[in-house]
Formats: C-alpha cells, sequence, structure tokens
C-alpha cells in the first residue's frame, strides 16, 4: 500500500475525465430536452442523464478528491472505475458501465470506511453513509428498478458527502457537541426516511422534507459561511453561494411537504432540480476554488466575473421551477438550457483563468 504523492498529471487526468462525464451528462440532458435530438449519432442515450451526472461526473470527482487527500495508490481505483463506467456506456456497453458503477461505489464505499476506521469523526461517517447510498443506488440501477425509484440514493451521495464536509470545514466554528450529535442524528434519519419512501412513498418524502428543512436551518445556524460572507474574494463567494444552496434545499424541503415525491412529470423534474441544480451545483461552485488546487497543485486566480454564472444558475433554475408549476414546457426549457450555459461558463471560467491567463506550469506533486 503506498502512500507516495500521485503526480499530478494523473490528477488532471482524471478530473478531464470527471469533467467529460459532466459534459457529456448535460448533453445527454439536453438530448431529453428535444435540443440536437436529430443530431444524436445514438452514442449517449438521453436516459443517460442520470447516471453520467451522477457517477460519471460526482462519482468520479469525488472519488478522485477523497483518494487524492487519502495519498493511498488504492483508493484510484474507486474514480478509475468511475471513468471507466462513462467509456463503457458511452460506446454501448450499458451492462458492463453499470457493473462499472457498482464496482466503483463499492471501491468509494471502502475509501470512506477506511477514513472513518482512521479518523472515527461523526463528519467522516456521513461521508461513508452517502457513499453507501451511491452502492445502494446503483444496485438498484443494475437490478433494473425504475430511475424515480432509487434516484432519492443517488441525490443522497453528493448531499450526504457535503454535509459531512461542511461539518468537517466547520470545525473552526466548534458547533457544541449536542448540535454535532442533532446535525448527525437528522443524517441517519434522513436515510431511514429514503428506506421509508420505499414502502410509502407519500409519508416518507414528507418526513425527508421536513428533515431537509432541518439539516439546512442548522447549516445556516453553524456553517462558517454566515461569518465569511463578509470576507473577499473566492471566501466570500463561497459563502454567498453555500448559503444560496441552503436556501434551495429549504424550498426543496418545503415543496417536498407541499407535493410529496411524484414519480414523473414537471413537479418530479422541479423537485429533482432544486436539489441537483439549486443545492449542489451551488456547491460545486462553492468549492471549486478548494478543490481544484488540491488536485492541480494551482490556485485558480479569483475574478468577479464568477458571480456572472453563479446569478444566472440561480435565475434560470427558477424560470424552469415557474415553468414547471405554470406547466409550460417552453419556458421550463429556456430556463434548462440556461441551467447548462451557467454551469458551462463556470467551468469555462476556471479553465481560461486556470490554463490561460496563469501560463506558469503545473507543479510536479512528487517535489
Amino acid at each position: 500500500m503506498s502512500s507516495s504523492r500521485t503526480p499530478t498529471y494523473i490528477l488532471i487526468g482524471l478530473l478531464a475525465f470527471a469533467a467529460f462525464g459532466l459534459l457529456t451528462g448535460l448533453y445527454a440532458g439536453l438530448l431529453r430536452l428535444g435540443i440536437f435530438h436529430h443530431l444524436s449519432t445514438q452514442s449517449i442515450s438521453p436516459l443517460s442523464h442520470g447516471p453520467l451526472m451522477i457517477n460519471g461526473f460526482l462519482g468520479t470527482l469525488i472519488g478522485l478528491e477523497r483518494a487524492a487527500a487519502l495519498e493511498k495508490k488504492w483508493a484510484y481505483v474507486a474514480p478509475i472505475l468511475m471513468a471507466a463506467s462513462t467509456i463503457f456506456g458511452l460506446i454501448g456497453h450499458a451492462e458492463t458501465a453499470q457493473w462499472l458503477m457498482v464496482m466503483g461505489a463499492l471501491g468509494l464505499a471502502g475509501v470512506m470506511t477506511y477514513l472513518y476506521f482512521l479518523q472515527p469523526k461523526v463528519y467522516h461517517l456521513i461521508m461513508a453513509l452517502g457513499a453507501l447510498s451511491l452502492l445502494t443506488g446503483n444496485l438498484l440501477y443494475l437490478w433494473g428498478w425504475h430511475i424515480y425509484e432509487l434516484v432519492g440514493w443517488w441525490a443522497a451521495f453528493p448531499m450526504l458527502t457535503i454535509f459531512g464536509e461542511r461539518l468537517e470545514l466547520n470545525r473552526i466554528m466548534r458547533p457544541p457537541k449536542r448540535a454535532q450529535h442533532f446535525f448527525t442524528a437528522l443524517n441517519i434519519l434522513w436515510i431511514a426516511s429514503l428506506v421509508l419512501v420505499h414502502f410509502t412513498r407519500p409519508l416518507g418524502w414528507r418526513i425527508s422534507s421536513v428533515l431537509l428543512i432541518a439539516i439546512a436551518l442548522w447549516l445556516f445556524k453553524y456553517d462558517i459561511a454566515k461569518r465569511t460572507i463578509k470576507s473577499v474574494e473566492w471566501t466570500r463567494y463561497s459563502a454567498i453561494s453555500l448559503l444560496s444552496g441552503y436556501s434551495w434545499l429549504i424550498i426543496t424541503g418545503l415543496f417536498g411537504l407541499w407535493q410529496g415525491f411524484l414519480t414523473a412529470g414537471p413537479f418530479y423534474d422541479g423537485l429533482l432540480h432544486m436539489i441537483f441544480v439549486g443545492f449542489i451545483f451551488s456547491m460545486i461552485f462553492a468549492h471549486a476554488s478548494v478543490i481544484i488546487p488540491s488536485l492541480s497543485g494551482r490556485l485558480v486566480p479569483y475574478h468577479n466575473y464568477f458571480y456572472f454564472p453563479l446569478i444566472l444558475l440561480h435565475a434560470f433554475l427558477a424560470l424552469r421551477i415557474i415553468g414547471d408549476f405554470a406547466m409550460l414546457p417552453s419556458l421550463r426549457k429556456i430556463g434548462s438550457y440556461g441551467n447548462v450555459l451557467a454551469i458551462i461558463l463556470f467551468l469555462g471560467g476556471v479553465v481560461f483563468q486556470l490554463f490561460i491567463k496563469t501560463k506558469k506550469p503545473f507543479p510536479n506533486r512528487n517535489h
């Protein structure tokens, strides 16, 4: 079990695979909306939107981040398997891709469990539960369950990972032990409510919704973002992104209490994208300035430009939700296209700042 540092070019290569999973996932999402369908070569199925976003993008990215932090070569098996699932899925080997997703999630669960074994902290426990949620979702996907039956587990993966990371990063705030235990209990109860959803969907999701609101309120109270919002540059930007994401979490909970968790249709679409775009992409925007330097060894220079895609993300998501509520498909499509544009503009901004504005060579992590 080597603990030598992994060369930067390997980390950047795997990061590129995560970006590839993101772009192909967005493209599949556009195909679902009807755009580009006449150009489709059938190499990407519109139905692969969810698997690509969850496994090809988030599974590879989170797996890579954890492996780099752990600095064990075996830990890279998880992101490699996730990246491979993207390739096999795109070349038409769907069943092989599903098996790779399961094995990648199993590897990630192993990494998270190992981290908890090394450091038995509640935030590692919450992140391990997130990886186990991904494994559960991927197994159900392999066994042929419908997406609406398993998507709660897929959502739990990035959400619990983020909840755990926020608790870990908030050590400086030193929340009282009782508050930390309460937060842990909320997360465990939320997992239990996802199990309940399989038996009674309306009741299970309404309990999930109450717990999501409670988790968001806890984060508003104890997250360091409410202090760092007074800071400057990336620190202030991250705080604004975090707090806006927590707001979407509350809106998701209120919406779930009102409508429950339907199995299809505009309200189903609205609920999922409140979580995946409103909350999770806000968190990705917030953490990008930390994740990318930890993998590339190079800081992303800050620019006020990054507020532009953040504002677009929230504005177009609101438009999409209004379109869902008002049963206006054209408005929902405009909002969806705007969300894709916001994500690409953010990614493009990072690439520009990282590779073009800063022309220094990437450092070798072995030195």
